[in-house]
């Protein structure tokens, strides 16, 4: 009976030891980190290189990081410097993680406009010559110019700098191609005439029409399709009796126009402008005439046809009165852009 006794409290030791060595066993929960977050700002580390940026990591409660920058590059590091090597939209994405797995991420984008990174300008030799410069301040270890001769681009000279000619009373299209000390690259395209550089100021200015599409102005042909850039729209109105004009307001910065461009709609020719001017004004009271044509054609549907002009005076105040079309109850424009010589 006592053996008995000893063997089941000898059975009940050896199951409270098992039992207790299972709870000593048992992981003990960590605590849970605090979650992450993902924040950054960045900035262009230098004016003469558009393409070079430093990203400052603002992220708290991570371990790992991990950058996207649109480019197919990544990288791990807290805080990089980045340079991009081509213009274009870039989605920059940053994703933060703390050792339990959470993360968080902050997604931006970057645009990098040729148009806002190069731009080159021009002066006049007393040879009648023309030299065109890039402007500061981007920083370019090669420079190539290029003219547009029917549909391809001929080179002309690898240099900062470029001498050419342009006919009076004409224009033509100069490209220039860089490529910086990093290896980064950028191009714009200029139209150039024998007073100049044309640089576009359409979208600098307040613009109005004396009358509008009947939808209005954000309509499918409404007037801002006239100045949007776009030539395969248009600003169609209806009830046309020759009493259209389109304005653009400088307010304080007047300026001094030295082209423009028509484009013709796609519908039917009889829309088309055909008598037209321009003219300029700084009280809205006073205009003078800086150009007009008579008897203009479009024959194909989409064509933009340049006017130079010679102007001297700034004017707040550019208005194209359209009087005469060729001879339809509508009128139509596609686009229409203005120039300052530079």
């Amino acid at each position: 009976m006592n053996n008995r006794i000893y063997d089941v409290l000898a059975i009940l030791l050896v199951l409270f030891a098992v039992a207790c060595k299972k709870n000593k066993e048992q992981p003990v929960e960590a605590p849970e980190s605090p979650k992450p977050t993902a924040s950054f700002n960045y900035k262009q580390l230098s004016a003469d290189d558009p393409f070079t940026f430093k990203f400052e990591n603002l992220s708290k409660d991570f371990k790992e990081i991990r950058w996207e920058f649109g480019d197919d590059s990544t990288t791990a590091e807290v805080s990089p410097v980045h340079t991009f090597i081509n213009t274009g939209e870039y989605r920059i994405r940053m994703m933060s993680k703390n050792d339990q797995g959470y993360w968080a991420q902050r997604e931006v984008k970057i645009k990098l406009r040729p148009d806002d990174i190069l731009s080159y300008t021009s002066s006049n030799g007393q040879d009648g010559k023309i030299t065109l410069s890039l402007n500061a301040p981007v920083k370019a270890q090669t420079v190539s110019w290029y003219k547009l001769e029917g549909t391809a681009l001929k080179l002309v000279e690898t240099a900062p700098t470029t001498r050419i000619s342009v006919a009076a009373g004409t224009y033509d299209s100069y490209t220039v191609k860089i490529t910086t000390p990093k290896g980064s690259t950028a191009e714009v395209t200029r139209l150039v005439g024998s007073a100049g550089v044309l640089n576009d100021v359409t979208g600098n200015a307040v613009f109005s029409v004396s009358r509008d599409n009947d939808g209005g102005p954000t309509a499918k042909e409404g007037s801002l399709k006239l100045i949007d850039k776009d030539t395969r729209t248009k600003f169609l109105q209806f009830n046309y009796k020759g009493d259209l004009w389109a304005q653009l307001d400088y307010q304080d910065k007047p300026v001094v126009l030295g082209a423009y461009a028509l484009t013709s709609g796609d519908d039917a020719i009889e829309r088309d402008p055909k008598n037209f001017s321009l003219e300029g004004s700084n009280d809205l009271t006073s205009w003078t005439k800086v150009d007009q044509r008579t008897n203009e054609a479009f024959p194909t549907r989409g064509l933009t046809k340049m006017y130079l002009f010679n102007n001297s005076t700034p004017y707040r105040y550019y208005r194209l009165n359209i009087p005469v079309n060729n001879g339809a109850g509508l009128i139509q424009i596609a686009e229409w852009r203005v120039f300052v010589m530079q």
